[in-house]
């Protein structure tokens, strides 16, 4: 059963990604590209592109694909599609080793189903959510099974330091996972902790972590980096934190929510979530001081997983991300899907007790809970199904763009920052696009050799979206040294084919 649904799922998400559903952004585009450097020998990255954190394992293993079929969309979501069959299989394996198997039946089916915010976090090929998500599923199974046979899996201790060290190097919003499921492994398997067993999970967090102790011995350091960028510091209210986190970003991340936006009887789920998440919690806590040693090892992996939910809910809150671009943002609680198993046991314990001995009333309950959680997913993703037409429509518009821009010859092109590696990607480099701010000054160039290449060129293009303060501030005043040639309007931009005196830094 858990096959026929996990199979299902893969089907949805193939056939979604067939008909380039969820739309491209220009970060994926610069895992696109470094996975045409990496295919063409050209460059070896050790994070994406403009950026001293996020590994780019992913576009490693996007980059033969990528030389094989093409510089499409979907080519370099493939990857992802992998993934998310293996996460599948971890979490089940996870949820059957801590929980029952039926539930663990039932957790597929959960996973099975995606919404818009759910498929963009699986599927779009940017790395580092994916891939992470998949190694956070295995890191937290290795736990498990280090707690409940810490005697009899000894290279089990070598494949979980590998994936902490993947986790690590790839992408640190998934660190309270690491530091849970070593907590996990330090408590319950200390009596099994041998100096044998401790190296190998060294050693193999050191091979997992190395392209960043490496980059880190020589280059910037990652840390402050990502200290920097954390918005932990930034003005935001408090509540208006909350609401984002827990009103927004826990049913966005979960899957009950339609693209873009989330209706008002749809944030039932934020204080559901936090509901069963302590319910869990204080079960966990209470068996663990009256079980068996046996049953007490189970109870620590359950906590353990509600603790990564919980901590990760805590660092996002901690964000002004969460108050300032809250429908966005919720992708930083993506992790947490590895813990969902552990926060609806209280619903699927109610349901079957409630059935089996509690009389009418309470199975009544217990069906209501379940049956508004699964009707709000089946609703989150009929909205998606929906809203494909309109996704489609990008696709076709980001072709016409493309089509012209080829046509006209132009191969050197001025856009704003969501559109230029998209082009360059698309186009396997025959179009080169330099990033613009609203001011029409330098923007943010992800790949910096392309801003040079441009401002040498005779002949380029501006792409600018019509409804864009940038559009409008081209025409007004056009930057000193370009003379325009022609205006055409293509797929809701403005193409301004422009001669420009060359520029040199």
């Amino acid at each position: 059963m858990a096959a026929a649904l996990g199979f299902a799922g893969v089907l949805y998400r193939a056939i979604l990604l067939a008909l380039d559903v969820p739309p491209a952004n220009s970060d994926e585009g610069t895992a696109g590209l470094a996975a045409l450097h990496i295919g063409e020998g050209r460059h070896w990255p050790t994070f994406f592109y403009g950026q001293d954190y996020m590994g780019t394992f992913y576009s490693y293993l996007a980059a033969p694909l990528v030389q094989v079929f093409g510089t499409q969309w979907w080519v370099l979501r493939l990857p992802a599609l992998a993934m998310y069959a293996v996460f599948l299989l971890l979490v089940f394996r996870l949820t059957r080793t801590l929980y029952t198997p039926w539930f663990a039946v039932f957790v597929t089916a959960v996973m099975a189903l995606g919404s818009d915010r759910v498929l963009k976090d699986q599927m779009i090929g940017v790395g580092g959510y994916s891939d992470v998500a998949t190694a956070v599923a295995g890191l937290m199974l290795a736990s498990a099974l280090l707690a409940l046979q810490p005697d009899k899996r000894r290279t089990t201790f070598a494949v979980w330091g590998l994936l902490a060290g993947y986790i690590v190097w790839t992408h640190w919003l998934a660190l309270p996972y690491v530091v849970v499921a070593a907590l996990l492994v330090a408590w319950v398997s200390r009596s099994a902790l041998t100096l044998r067993r401790v190296a190998l999970a060294v050693c193999g967090f050191v091979l997992g972590a190395a392209p960043l102790l490496w980059f880190n011995l020589h280059h910037a350091n990652s840390l402050s980096v990502l200290l920097s960028l954390s918005g932990a510091t930034e003005p935001a209210a408090w509540p208006d934190r909350l609401y984002g986190a827990v009103l927004l970003g826990l049913p966005l991340s979960s899957g009950m929510c339609a693209p873009s936006r989330c209706a008002t009887w749809q944030m039932w789920w934020g204080p559901a979530y936090l509901t069963l998440m302590v319910v869990a919690a204080v079960v966990a806590l209470v068996a663990i001081r009256r079980a068996d040693p046996g049953e007490r090892r189970v109870q620590a992996g359950r906590l353990a997983l509600l603790a990564g939910a919980a901590l990760t809910l805590a660092a996002y809150v901690a964000s002004s991300s969460s108050a300032v671009t809250p429908i966005e943002s919720a992708r930083y609680l993506h992790y947490a899907m590895v813990s969902l198993p552990a926060v609806l046991w209280p619903l699927w314990v109610g349901l079957t007790a409630g059935s089996a001995r509690r009389g009418v009333i309470p199975a009544i309950g217990g069906v209501a809970l379940v049956g508004a959680l699964v009707a709000s997913l089946l609703v989150a993703t009929g909205q998606l199904a929906a809203y494909r037409s309109h996704y489609a429509d990008k696709a076709d518009e980001e072709q016409q763009l493309l089509d012209r821009l080829r046509a006209a010859g132009l191969t050197h092109v001025y856009s704003e920052y969501w559109t230029c590696n998209r082009l360059a990607y698309r186009s396997a480099e025959q179009v080169r696009c330099a990033v613009l701010d609203e001011s029409l000054a330098p923007g943010f160039d992800r790949y910096r050799p392309y801003r040079d290449q441009v401002r040498q060129a005779e002949r380029v293009a501006y792409v600018l979206p019509e409804s864009s303060a940038m559009a409008g501030n081209f025409a007004r005043s056009t930057p000193a040294g370009v003379d325009v040639i022609s205006l055409d309007v293509v797929a809701g931009y403005r193409v301004y084919l422009c001669r420009q005196t060359p520029q040199q830094d």
